[in-house]
């Protein structure tokens, strides 16, 4: 499915609401890994959004990114189970490795794997259990753990509702 498919799949689970304008910018940060201006036409077009009321959604939410980022985002959880189990000193490490135009490091708060802590996502695929050995092989080699996980809102259809 190509980005207007997807951008016109988000519009029919999220007829009503501005729930829609959310959906889509992730399908477009997704498809490019940043808001690029082709895929915002695109929401403009499919959900009849101006620019402005794009553009001040988008500036609100710290995980969208209005400008190219790295192919790779790795968000390092440090809610209270994690930052327990040393995900603080996996934050300074690897924002201290990271190559920025490989790997973009953030902090978040919890991503509901306090089981497997401390935790992260890379492109939306966990990684549990980190120690720093494996962070630095991540960062290094990101392709080899980012397994194209990608949210969908197809299997949502129908609970608003429809």
């Amino acid at each position: 499915m190509d980005l207007k498919e997807r951008i016109e799949n988000v519009k029919s689970v999220f007829p009503k609401g501005r729930t829609a304008l959310m959906a889509a910018l992730h399908e477009v940060q997704s498809e490019y890994g940043w808001l690029h201006p082709e895929g915002l036409k695109l929401v403009e077009e499919i959900l009849g959004y101006s620019e402005t009321e794009i553009f001040s959604l988008a500036s609100f939410y710290h995980y969208f990114h209005l400008e190219p980022a790295p192919r790779y985002k790795l968000h390092i959880c440090t809610n209270i189970t994690c930052m327990q189990k040393g995900a603080y000193d996996l934050l300074k490490e690897a924002v201290e490795k990271a190559d920025p135009k490989k790997v973009l490091v953030d902090e978040v708060e919890c991503i509901g794997l306090c089981d497997h802590a401390p935790a992260a996502l890379l492109n939306g695929t966990p990684l549990h259990s980190l120690d720093r050995d494996r962070l630095l092989d991540v960062l290094e080699h990101p392709e080899n753990y980012d397994r194209g996980y990608r949210a969908t809102y197809g299997d949502l259809k129908g609970l608003y509702g429809e």
